[in-house]
């Protein structure tokens, strides 16, 4: 399957930053991952990605539109889709509030993208 690669904008109280959500079910290697990249617009000299394990994205054709893995947010039964905008800017703002700044450059690779989604209060996936 392809990964997503054309980047997007969102705007965050008042901050851009660039997202796609990417799979790549031929990395043998790395399997089973997905990833989140994320860049702030007006720093080009920083690249964020966030990798899950436990998340399993259904990237058929525009499958990723309708569907996604059912799990628990905060007691509630839901349906998550990383590749939807609400759940990429949870992400972005947990990761640029306490785990990087917009301001750093370098690639940053957090691997542990599944305990971010804890935090913010998924679980259970099934």
């Amino acid at each position: 399957m392809k990964n997503r690669v054309k980047l997007r904008v969102m705007d965050i109280d008042g901050e851009k930053y660039l997202w796609s959500y990417n799979y790549d079910d031929t990395d043998f290697s790395n399997y089973p991952y997905s990833y989140y990249l994320f860049a702030p617009k007006d720093n080009n000299k920083l690249k964020v990605r966030v990798y899950f394990t436990r998340y399993s994205p259904n990237m058929d054709i525009n499958a990723y539109l309708d569907e996604g893995t059912p799990c628990f947010y905060r007691e509630e039964k839901i349906i998550l889709n990383l590749c939807r905008p609400f759940f990429a800017r949870q992400i972005i703002e947990y990761v640029f509030n306490n785990l990087c700044s917009k301001y750093d450059v370098g690639e940053i690779n957090i691997k542990d993208g599944d305990n971010i989604l804890n935090e913010l209060g998924y679980k259970d996936f099934y």
